[in-house]
């Protein structure tokens, strides 16, 4: 079984040394006896964690720990989904192993709910685990209960790449025996990645602002966050301001291409919300509004994205170049 944390480790060596495309650090060795991955703890410290043995009974908390387990063909495996809005956030091909999923719901469960799926492997964020909601990971560890969250998840702690996605597939890939699957959904993104900076090689990069609506300001998805990764991998110029600006810094930044991101309560309102800013007067001189480049996004192709990071990159890469997925191109 240790063999199959090392087969991640030298997944990540093949990322780590194919040119730009991926940076980040290796997990550590496995353990003698079981599959190793690094995780973190209710207090934000990396610990290992070692399986014996695939997880058989597994609650996935929120759309990219549902989804990944999903693409990754342990499905089955799957005794609570937690956190999807509603099934057409999902990809088409994933929604029928969805279905079958024994508990599947919006709302958090409560602990003794949870306790009583008798699950070996919870999936989720690091908000996830407090008191306040799910509790500590040293709860469920008294109860020889597995956790995992991913280090994205972690909020403004540290920096937040494509790699950091990887590596969560790879590990999820490692823990429920399905590496092979893993690495094709890497490589996949991988492929992409370069596509796009082969096809613009030379051209200018779209200076850029990530945004989401608060009120009367805007949350800037700044340089340490995994959206403006994305945006530099496809050769877009992402504009980093503090966490929250205002209307005049909009204009100020005159940008060529706005991502607006929508949170999981308002996806259904994206177009609206798109339309809103468009004709907003305060933003008729912003070059991104004349040129109708304003492109929303949902949250969950750009934060802690997991396996949708693949459509995170293609969604920006469209926005930033429109006529690079023009013609037979898949």
């Amino acid at each position: 079984m240790g063999r199959c944390a090392s087969f991640g480790m030298i997944m990540l060596v093949c990322l780590a040394s194919s040119g730009c495309l991926f940076g980040g650090e290796m997990p550590s060795p496995p353990e003698v006896g079981g599959i190793s991955v690094m995780t973190y703890d209710s207090a934000g410290k990396e610990r290992q964690e070692v399986f014996a043995h695939p997880p058989q009974r597994v609650v996935a908390i929120w759309q990219n720990d549902v989804e990944t387990v999903l693409a990754l063909g342990a499905g089955g495996a799957l005794v609570a989904a937690v956190g999807v809005p509603y099934t057409e956030c999902l990809l088409p091909e994933y929604r029928d192993a969805y279905a079958r999923i024994p508990l599947r719901q919006m709302e958090m469960p409560s602990v003794e709910e949870l306790l009583m799926l008798r699950p070996d492997l919870i999936l989720g964020w690091y908000s996830t685990f407090s008191d306040r909601v799910a509790k500590s990971t040293d709860f469920w560890q008294a109860r020889g209960i597995h956790t995992y969250m991913p280090a994205s998840s972690m909020g403004r702690k540290g920096k937040h790449t494509i790699a950091g996605e990887c590596r969560y597939i790879l590990d999820l890939g490692c823990i429920l025996g399905k590496e092979a699957r893993a690495e094709e959904l890497v490589q996949k993104m991988r492929e992409e990645i370069r596509y796009v900076q082969a096809r613009t090689q030379g051209r200018a990069r779209p200076r850029t602002l990530i945004i989401e609506r608060m009120g009367n300001q805007f949350m800037s998805y700044g340089a340490d966050t995994l959206a403006a990764d994305i945006l530099r991998h496809v050769n877009g110029e992402p504009l980093s301001y503090d966490r929250y600006i205002g209307f005049e810094q909009v204009v100020e930044a005159n940008p060529n291409v706005v991502f607006l991101i929508v949170s999981e309560n308002r996806y259904k309102e994206a177009e609206a919300i798109r339309q809103d800013f468009l004709e907003d007067p305060a933003f008729q001189d912003v070059r991104a509004v004349q040129e109708g480049r304003v492109y929303v996004l949902p949250l969950y192709l750009v934060y802690a994205s997991a396996t949708r990071t693949y459509d995170g990159i293609r969604a920006m890469a469209q926005g930033l170049y429109p006529d690079l997925y023009e013609g037979a191109r898949r």
